[in-house]
């Protein structure tokens, strides 16, 4: 099997291995080394994706309308102008015939309600909750223990109400709950939801995909600015 090349500048994601839990970090390829490739240190808004020497990594790489993953370890790391980390030679897990969205962090107000029958399809029972990430294929929710509705379990179907427009406008789309937990980690009086889209108009698929577009750039600019602080 053919498998993507390792090049300066290609796209990839990380994140840490063995824990699905783990958000996946998207970043780049600086160059090649000796014993491994030199890759960027992702950035969240408020801290660094806690990456760090001897940690074992899943990376993937999007490469002709598939998706591989890789086994990797950090095995060093450097500081020039932005901070560097060192990981092994790639070795290949997997490859998944599909398209994969890129998932970025926010905190955004969205609203959630219950059994969608037919698009435009009115309702009075919104419930207001936390955007914690975004992605083309879905979003990841905060929902406080005092908030959660009596409605809310895993396979239902929900309207989602996302103000992602530039000018505030909100994306309505149709999702699944595919995960319902409480959180590893940040508040543990909450819950943790996973939505998956199921009914989304290309137009609305492209608001959210240029949302995060320019959700990454800003990302990127406040890491770039952080390390020459």
């Amino acid at each position: 099997m053919q498998l993507p090349p390792f090049e300066p500048g290609g796209q990839i994601r990380v994140r840490l291995a063995d824990t699905d839990s783990s958000p996946r970090f998207a970043t780049k390829i600086e160059g090649k080394a000796g014993s491994g490739y030199w890759i960027y240190a992702p950035y969240t808004d408020d801290y660094r994706s806690m990456i760090r020497a001897q940690d074992e990594l899943e990376v993937s790489m999007m490469w002709k309308g598939a998706v591989y993953f890789f086994g990797a370890t950090v095995i060093g790391e450097r500081h020039d102008r932005v901070k560097l980390l060192l990981i092994s030679d790639p070795e290949f897990i997997r490859r998944e015939q599909r398209r994969e969205f890129v998932r970025v962090p926010v905190v955004l107000d969205a609203q959630i309600a219950c059994n969608p029958v037919m698009r435009g399809e009115s309702t009075d029972e919104w419930a207001t909750v936390t955007a914690i990430d975004i992605s083309g294929g879905g979003v990841g929710l905060f929902v406080w223990n005092k908030d959660v509705p009596v409605w809310l379990s895993a396979g239902q179907r929900i309207w989602i109400a996302l103000p992602i427009g530039p000018d505030g406008s909100t994306a309505r789309v149709i999702g699944q709950v595919v995960r319902l937990e409480k959180p590893e980690e940040g508040p543990s009086d909450g819950l943790s939801v996973g939505v998956r889209f199921i009914e989304i108009s290309e137009r609305e698929r492209r608001a959210i995909v240029r949302f995060v577009c320019d959700r990454q750039r800003e990302l990127i600019r406040k890491s770039a600015q952080r390390s020459d602080d």
